[in-house]
């Protein structure tokens, strides 16, 4: 490897402290949109309908602006992942294609380029008989044999206000931790149910079992809340 000259250690010495202090700026400007986010789904909540508007002006914030921050508050993500993904900007762009599934559509979640890159997947679609509620199953339909995570209740969608002020989406906490793909690294796709049902509906067909790589099938723990 060929050295670097001192005029080119000098510049890099420079440009550390700079990014780092680029960085520290970022992180600050999104946890305080959380924030705003968090403070403004509280007004929401308590302010007549008739005053948000009123509310808003005496906050100096536009109305569009509110529901952006309040969306991405609600969505529980947290300062890391949204610097992960990209940003605020991103990170909004993200919960567009990360919408829960209506009735009679079904969301797959993968790795950026699956299915060619043969990599697990996972599969969000509203329960049949409980609205607002859905079946969740993960599978690596490559492994030999495939690993297949299905919820063994169905589990309710949306988030949840904590009692600090945060919100709780328990249905993309499980995705995130049985997926194991970062969040800047997910591609979405939304499809009709009926077609998904064509060669999937297996991965739904046993929701209390996980059918690991290993030789023995286990009890699915109950998530649903």
């Amino acid at each position: 490897m060929e050295s670097i000259s001192k005029e080119l250690t000098k510049l890099a010495e420079h440009i550390r402290p700079a990014r780092e202090a680029f960085a520290e700026a970022d992180k600050r400007r999104i946890e305080s949109a959380l924030e705003a986010g968090r403070l403004l789904c509280q007004a929401k909540h308590d302010c007549p309908h008739q005053q948000w508007l009123a509310f808003l002006t005496l906050a100096d914030i536009y109305e569009r602006q509110a529901q952006e921050l309040m969306h991405l508050a609600r969505a529980g993500l947290t300062a890391h992942v949204v610097s992960e993904i990209g940003g605020i900007d991103a990170a909004l762009a993200y919960l567009v294609k990360a919408r829960l599934p209506e009735p009679g559509e079904c969301l797959t979640v993968g790795r950026i380029g699956w299915p060619e890159k043969n990599t697990p997947f996972a599969i969000i679609k509203p329960n049949a008989t409980h609205p607002g509620y859905y079946d969740v199953a993960i599978a690596d339909m490559w492994a030999n044999p495939a690993t297949v995570f299905s919820s063994t209740k169905p589990l309710k969608g949306g988030s949840v206000r904590l009692a600090d002020g945060s919100f709780f989406d328990n249905l993309w906490r499980i995705v995130d931790r049985e997926l194991d793909v970062p969040h800047s690294q997910r591609e979405f796709q939304m499809m009709p149910v009926d077609l998904f049902s064509q060669d999937g509906a297996f991965l739904f067909a046993k929701p209390a079992t996980i059918a690991t790589a290993g030789s023995k099938t286990n009890r699915a723990p109950n998530y649903a809340h």
